[in-house]
């Protein structure tokens, strides 16, 4: 009996060492999901981590970008050679995504009219995004955002993009007449030569809209009119050019005056002045500080520079075209569509103060130069 009785000992603990253990031993099965391989399965304790065996399918026109519990996707996810612990078998499935996916620019309206076809692109592929075919009457396009209100990232039209995800675009539209009202009881102003200038009142100010285009001084003296280099640094009296000796120039973005002519103290009409560094301080406060320069630009003619689109609101009717500059050292020009520079009446040292606006800044900025720049004018009344 005592015989008997080991013997029963010895069968249950046998049974318990081999069915016992294979309770705790689970299965991962490895499904490759329309690839093509083998795997072996992968036995795992229960409870106890390891990592996942390195993906051996493979699948053409595919890369393999991890596991799912779900053939389609839809559940636990792993990425290959995840440590994991499992607790009961399980099966992954190979994920596949293709090697060059098609992407698409969505274009918006947004408050225009007409459409726009949906663009492909290529992952990671460089392509010009469509041309703007929306319209908006009243209103001038000056770009894309991903945000309908212009908070989000901007895109210039036709700007070279890649994309890695559908991209929303919303046509940004803008007044190019700009803001402002003309000067009250003073809409226009002539100068000595008997160019009409229109006026807009920004804050306590009255400016001229556009810049000076005088040949003479308000007294009537002629301004000595440079139109070689070489002369035009030497200089040192008042003295004006037109951006690269072009009259025609002047229409849009008025003449080009050297410092000396500052000095005169008669440049603008009778009643009128060149704006102290003081006062040019007092637009940027009224127009918001770091954002002034943005709200004094032209919604036109600024060309964008570093991802930038250069152009403004003119919400201010100030209306600031980038009329470029003379240089003080070679008498070459340069900057037009990118910058503009305003001389001020204040001296510092034996500099001049002016501010400047440019096509990647929203700032309307200071520097000191001498006189012999050639710089645009903008008068404001007395």
């Amino acid at each position: 009996m005592k015989k008997i009785n080991l013997l029963f000992t010895a069968f249950i603990a046998w049974v318990f060492l081999f069915t016992g253990c294979k309770k705790n031993e689970l299965v991962l099965t490895y499904d490759a999901n329309g690839g093509t391989g083998n795997m072996p399965t992968q036995s795992f304790e229960s409870g106890v981590a390891q990592a996942l065996l390195p993906n051996a399918f493979l699948c053409d026109g595919y890369w393999f970008k991890g596991w799912n519990t779900a053939p389609d996707g839809s559940d636990q996810k792993y990425a290959n050679q995840q440590i994991i612990a499992i607790k009961s078998d399980m099966t992954l499935y190979a994920q596949w995504r293709p090697l060059s996916e098609t992407f698409f620019a969505i274009f918006y309206a947004n408050g225009g009219t007409g459409s726009m076809e949906n663009q492909a692109f290529e992952e990671w592929v460089l392509q010009a995004l469509n041309a703007n075919e929306f319209t908006h009457t009243g209103y001038m396009f000056t770009g894309w955002n991903t945000k309908a209100d212009g908070s989000g990232n901007s895109y210039r039209d036709k700007q070279q993009v890649r994309l890695s995800a559908n991209l929303g675009l919303y046509a940004q539209w803008i007044n190019p007449a700009g803001g402002g009202e003309p000067c009250p009881g003073i809409p226009t102003v002539k100068d000595i030569d008997g160019n009409t200038y229109n006026t807009v009142q920004i804050g306590s100010q009255c400016w001229m809209r556009e810049n000076l285009k005088t040949t003479k001084y308000a007294t009537g003296e002629n301004i000595l009119l440079v139109t070689n280099s070489y002369v035009w640094y030497d200089i040192s009296e008042g003295a004006m050019c037109y951006y690269n000796n072009d009259a025609s120039n002047a229409h849009i973005y008025g003449a080009l005056y050297n410092g000396y002519t500052i000095d005169d103290g008669d440049l603008c009409p009778e009643g009128w002045h060149v704006p102290t560094n003081d006062e040019w301080n007092i637009l940027v406060e009224e127009l918001g500080g770091a954002i002034a320069g943005y709200k004094m630009k032209t919604a036109y003619d600024w060309e964008g520079e570093y991802g930038y689109n250069g152009n403004g609101s003119n919400e201010s009717g100030f209306s600031a075209f980038p009329a470029g500059a003379c240089s003080g050292f070679d008498g070459g020009f340069f900057n037009m569509r990118y910058q503009t520079y305003f001389w001020s009446s204040t001296s510092s040292d034996w500099r001049k103060i002016m501010r400047g606006l440019s096509s990647n800044s929203k700032e309307l900025w200071s520097s000191g130069l001498e006189n012999n720049y050639g710089f645009s004018v903008r008068c404001i009344k007395d």
